[in-house]
């Protein structure tokens, strides 16, 4: 991104964290239930917080640590490691009054306000935020289900997969080709296969020059596209390939993944499967034919449930399904809520998005795009997109090199707003 838009979306970001403060008699303090610790929910129980002091907030999260998916294609080819990507809850507990449950939500009554706990317990809330992410559709693929996923791991969620996923691109032979499958849009973090894809051929240039990276695309186009190629040309000609057609079919044992156009064999065939909101979700009925849960923007409470609001990868808000706009949209929902419970109007939400990826390790591209209400009430790009908020095109490799130091500005910024 240029110096300009540096500077722009420092300050917008910071002036997106002054939210209003809520007084409240403690004696009917607002009981605020938040499922799902990562981006959306963790940055959502904190200016929760700061919306309304007395307000009884729960975090119903199962992990104590938070392994950020951010960063994990970094993680993947040796660049960082889970153990930087890996975070407590203990700041956010202990500088804000939030109470976590080590538990999973087994079920949601919409009617009588409740969450019953995989402990068998329940509890009640006035407000409900749901922020449990995607799941995997394991119909959409032939052959790729929960017994082939072991053998043929997507690494889409951080942690133990990566480990694995790590180990196979170590092991290809000389010579051998990577493939990735991209799914159809929507999915969780758009430009993140590329960037693997981008990285896998890093690596495999500096421990195995000779093999190839194949992106197998469902999409016709994708984000940042244009930088993408660009870098691919000067980092790694002619070693990464992008065929657009959706995978229908793999074979774990012959490691082939299928399209329209034919079958295609690799050393390595990492699935990204198609996506959709998760079960509790869907379970509750909060999810639309989309697979996604439709959602009123100006507060992301449910079209189908009052009084249950949906922020991150589940919702079906207008905005890309990031980190950073999980967050934002963390912090739009925890204002609006603020002010419902304040007795206020709520005002129209202005949602940052920030995403750089890296493709080789002095090497970054990146976007800024901010998100606002149009006439129609839906959530559309307002600055950004293929203007300004784009890294430009041609740019030297110094300033790519800029780019990679502010990517990692970004990320540990980001940690530091959610988790502390």
């Amino acid at each position: 991104m240029t110096d300009l838009n540096r500077r722009q979306f420092v300050g917008l970001a910071g002036a997106s964290l002054l939210l209003p403060s809520v007084t409240a008699n403690a004696a009917t303090a607002p009981r605020i239930v938040v499922i799902g610790g990562g981006f959306g929910g963790a940055t959502f129980a904190k200016y929760m917080r700061k919306a309304s002091p007395t307000a009884t907030i729960t975090l119903v999260e199962p992990k104590s640590t938070f392994i950020s998916c951010v960063g994990s294609n970094e993680a993947l080819v040796g660049l960082s490691s889970l153990s930087k990507l890996s975070f407590t809850y203990d700041r956010l507990k202990a500088s804000y009054g939030i109470k976590q449950v080590l538990s999973t939500a087994r079920s949601i009554d919409v009617v009588n306000r409740k969450v019953k706990l995989a402990t068998g317990a329940s509890l009640d809330y006035d407000r409900l935020i749901l922020s449990t992410g995607i799941e995997f559709r394991y119909d959409a693929i032939a052959g790729w289900n929960k017994i082939t996923e072991k053998l043929l791991p997507s690494a889409w969620h951080a942690g133990p997969e990566t480990t694995q996923l790590a180990a196979q691109i170590k092991a290809i032979p000389k010579g051998g080709t990577f493939i990735i499958t991209v799914p159809p849009m929507p999915y969780r973090c758009p430009p993140a296969p590329y960037e693997r894809a981008s990285l896998v051929a890093w690596y495999l240039s500096q421990t195995n020059p000779t093999a190839k990276v194949l992106i197998l695309d469902a999409n016709a186009t994708f984000p940042k596209q244009q930088l993408f190629e660009e870098g691919w040309g000067r980092l790694y000609p002619g070693m990464v390939t992008r065929i657009v057609g959706a995978v229908t079919e793999v074979d774990a044992a012959s490691h082939t993944a299928k399209t329209a156009n034919g079958g295609y064999k690799g050393a390595v065939v990492n699935v990204i499967p198609p996506q959709r909101a998760g079960t509790l979700a869907t379970a509750t009925g909060l999810t639309d034919a989309s697979g996604w849960c439709p959602v009123d923007v100006l507060t992301f409470e449910s079209l189908l449930a009052p009084g249950v609001h949906i922020i991150g990868d589940a919702a079906a808000s207008g905005l890309p399904k990031s980190g950073t706009s999980a967050s934002g949209g963390a912090k739009a929902a925890a204002e609006a809520i603020g002010n419902l419970l304040g007795g206020r109007a709520v005002t129209d939400p202005v949602i940052i998005n920030t995403c750089y990826s890296r493709l080789a390790p002095n090497y970054a591209i990146g976007i800024a795009s901010v998100f606002g209400r149009d006439n129609s009430g839906k959530i559309v790009v307002r600055q950004g997109g293929a203007g300004t908020g784009t890294s430009p095109l041609g740019a030297s490799l110094a300033y790519r090199r800029t780019e990679a130091s502010d990517a990692s500005k970004w990320f540990r910024a980001m940690i530091a707003d959610t988790f502390s």
